[in-house]
C-alpha cells in the first residue's frame, strides 16, 4: 500500500514513494513545483494506491490554516494545504526540520534520546528530540534557530539583522562574501569552489563563517543540552568538515560536549522523517493532524 512523502525546501522539492520502504525519489526545483503544483499533484496521486500524503515544508508554517511563510522564497506567504487536499484524502503538514529530527532519531545511526538536527542549506533551521519526543512548540515552529541573532550585520529575509541565517546560509553567504571582499558569487557553491582552488582572498570570509557557526552551535548546545547533533542540508553535507569546528565549539560549551556528525541519512532525512510519522500514525490510528 503505497503513499507519498514530499519535502518542500527553499530550493528543491524531493518526492518519495513509500511502500514499506522509501522507494522512488524524484526532485524538482521549488519554483517549478509551485508553478505547476496542480498538475504535479495530479500526476503524483496516480502513482500511489493510498491517497495519503505527508508534507514537510521549510518554516515557519501555520499547520492549522495550511500556510507556509518561507523567507527564502519569492512569495513569503503560500497556501499549501488546499492544493494537496484537492487531490489527496489525508494530508499531514509539518516543519521540515522537525521531520528531519524525527527521521534521524528513527532511522539514523545515533541511539541518542536527546538530539538536535541542524540544516545548513538555503536557510538554517533545526529540529529537537528531547527524551525521545519531538518538540514542536505552541505554533509547531520550535527551534527556528536561523533567526537567532549572533551579530550586528547582515539583513535576513525575515527583516531582522544579524541573524545566523542572514550570514551563513546558502542564500546569504555570497552577500557576506561580497561585503567582505567586493566580489560577487552566484551561489555558496561557487564561493566554496573558488576557495578550495586556493583563493587566499576568501580565507577571512570562511573564518568569519566558522566563527559565526561556532557561536551559534555552542549556543544551541547550551540551550538544548543534546547528546547528539546531526547536521544536514546542502552546505551541512557538502562543507561539513570545513564549516564545523568541534574543538572551538567545545571551548564555548558549558555542558558535556555532544557528538556532532554529518547526517547519516543525507538528503533523504526529511523524507525518512515523514515515513516515521506515517508509521507512528498507522500504529496508533490517531488524528494525522496531531503532528
Amino acid at each position: 500500500m503505497s503513499y507519498l512523502c514530499v519535502d518542500i525546501g527553499a530550493t528543491n522539492v524531493l518526492i518519495g514513494t513509500v511502500d514499506n520502504d522509501l522507494e522512488e525519489i524524484k526532485e524538482r526545483s521549488t519554483e517549478s513545483f509551485f508553478r505547476n503544483i496542480e498538475k504535479e499533484l495530479e500526476t503524483l496521486r496516480d502513482k500511489v494506491d493510498q491517497k495519503e500524503v505527508f508534507v514537510a515544508a521549510a518554516g515557519p508554517i501555520d499547520k492549522n490554516e495550511g500556510y507556509i511563510f518561507p523567507p527564502n522564497l519569492p512569495e513569503n506567504r503560500i497556501q499549501i494545504l488546499r492544493p494537496f487536499e484537492k487531490f489527496f484524502e489525508k494530508v499531514v503538514l509539518i516543519n521540515d526540520c522537525n521531520a528531519a529530527a524525527l527521521g534521524e532519531y528513527t532511522y539514523g545511526r545515533t541511539s541518542a534520546e536527546n538530539l538536535l538536527y541542524l540544516t545548513l542549506s538555503t536557510g538554517i533551521g533545526a529540529g529537537v528530540i528531547a527524551d525521545g519526543s519531538l518538540i514542536q512548540g505552541a505554533t509547531n515552529n520550535f527551534a527556528e534557530v536561523g533567526h537567532m541573532k549572533i551579530a550586528d550585520e547582515g539583513e535576513c529575509g525575515c527583516g531582522g539583522t544579524g541573524h545566523w541565517e542572514a550570514l551563513c546560509s546558502g542564500k546569504n553567504l555570497p552577500r557576506l562574501a561580497e561585503r567582505e571582499v567586493g566580489r560577487r558569487f552566484d551561489s555558496a557553491q561557487a564561493f566554496f569552489e573558488e576557495y578550495k582552488k586556493g583563493d587566499e582572498e576568501l580565507k577571512p570570509v570562511v573564518e568569519k563563517v566558522i566563527d559565526y557557526n561556532v557561536t551559534a552551535i555552542s549556543n544551541l548546545i547550551n540551550l538544548y543540552d543534546p547528546a547528539h547533533i546531526s547536521i544536514g542540508g546542502s552546505m551541512g553535507l557538502n562543507q561539513f568538515d570545513l564549516l564545523v569546528d568541534r574543538g572551538r565549539i567545545k571551548e564555548k560549551v558549558i555542558h558535556k560536549m555532544p557528538t556532532i556528525e554529518r547526517s547519516s541519512l543525507g538528503k533523504k532525512v526529511v523524507l525518512q522523517g515523514l515515513k516515521a510519522i506515517s508509521e507512528k500514525e498507522k500504529r496508533r490510528e490517531g488524528d494525522y493532524r496531531d503532528f
